[in-house]
Order: C-alpha cells, then sequence, then structure tokens
C-alpha cells in the first residue's frame, strides 16, 4: 500500500465548542475545519511537557507528523508511535507496543497521550491511557466519522480478545475531543 501524502494543517478553524457535564471528569468537545493547525488547545491541558501521540501508520502518514512537528515547535516533547493499521492490531501485543515506547522513555502520570486516529486507535490509546501508571490524560483527535460521533465521545476505551470484541477495557473519559472535520477528507 502506498504511503498517503502528508496534508497540510495550516489553515485556520472557525469552531463549535460543546461541554460533556460529568463533574470532575467534565471535557469539552471542539468541533470545527482546520483545528489540528492549533495545538495550543492540547498544550494548555498538558501537565508536563511530555505529549505521546499515538496513531497508525496510514493516519501518521496523513496528520501524524505535521502535528507532531507543530507540538515540538511550541515547546513539547513529543514521542510519536505509529501502530498498525486495523482492527486485527487492537489487541494486548500492540498495546503493549504503546507501554513499551512510553517505559523506555520514561513517562510518567504528567506524560499526556493523544489519539490521533478512528475508532481503533481511540479505543486502544483510551485504554492504554487508564491503565498506564493508574491513569495519564489524553485527548481523543477522531479523523473518521464513525468516531467523531461515536468512539470519542463517552469515555468507552477497550482492546478485543480471542472470544470477543471490546471484552477488555474500561470507561475512561479523555481531558478533551478534538474533531477536525477537515479529516474526513481523506477518508
Amino acid at each position: 500500500m502506498n504511503q498517503p501524502a502528508e496534508t497540510d494543517l495550516s489553515m485556520s478553524a472557525a469552531q463549535t465548542r460543546l461541554q460533556v457535564k460529568l463533574g470532575l471528569r467534565s471535557y469539552d468537545i471542539v468541533i470545527g475545519a482546520g483545528l489540528l493547525a492549533d495545538v495550543s488547545p492540547i498544550l494548555s491541558l498538558a501537565a508536563g511537557a511530555r505529549i505521546v501521540v499515538v496513531s497508525n501508520t496510514f493516519v501518521s502518514g496523513l496528520y501524524g507528523g505535521a502535528f507532531a512537528k507543530k507540538l515540538t515547535a511550541a515547546g513539547a516533547d513529543v514521542i510519536q508511535i505509529d501502530l498498525p493499521d486495523g482492527e486485527v492490531h487492537k489487541d494486548w501485543q500492540t498495546l503493549n507496543m504503546i507501554f513499551d515506547a512510553m517505559l523506555e522513555r520514561a513517562c510518567d502520570r504528567k506524560t499526556m497521550m493523544v489519539a490521533l486516529g478512528g475508532g481503533v486507535i481511540g479505543d486502544m490509546v483510551g485504554f492504554a491511557a487508564a491503565i498506564y501508571q493508574r491513569g495519564v490524560p489524553f485527548i481523543q483527535v477522531p479523523t473518521t466519522l464513525l468516531a467523531q460521533v461515536d468512539s470519542s465521545v463517552g469515555g468507552k476505551t477497550a482492546i478485543n480478545h480471542p472470544l470477543g470484541k471490546n471484552m477488555i477495557g474500561a470507561f475512561y473519559q479523555p481531558k478533551m475531543v478534538l474533531i477536525d472535520t477537515a479529516t474526513l477528507s481523506t477518508l
């Protein structure tokens, strides 16, 4: 499969902001075209300077490099993790790729995780965030319509087991959901 060309993240964004009210676990959903161009909302929620951006190889080729460069230019220490693409990889082995990279870089509880991709990435990163060091903050950046509507809202996180889909997981709320509708143009 050919690697997609990297997408320009420079367009400005008009946005809509909704709040999911859950007391101390409340979070905003920000919706608009071109939101990936502005990393300040992500940086404002990061307690530390380290941000782990997890994507799959396809989405990373479109957005991951430019997104990581913007975060780095803004002063963040970025760890970029590209997982294999597809539901078949939503398992312990792939989840351990996230943990291996974070443990090798001595990520702590202030490390912010960012899920950049569709539902599989959102589920896996949310679950990883829920259980890494008993919970680290994370942000959902869904890039498919289904993930924008379903997977990024409600805190459902999971991996698959050979005996059933989404059988191992947790409910864990993101700090924010950033829905850049321009990502739908590359589906």
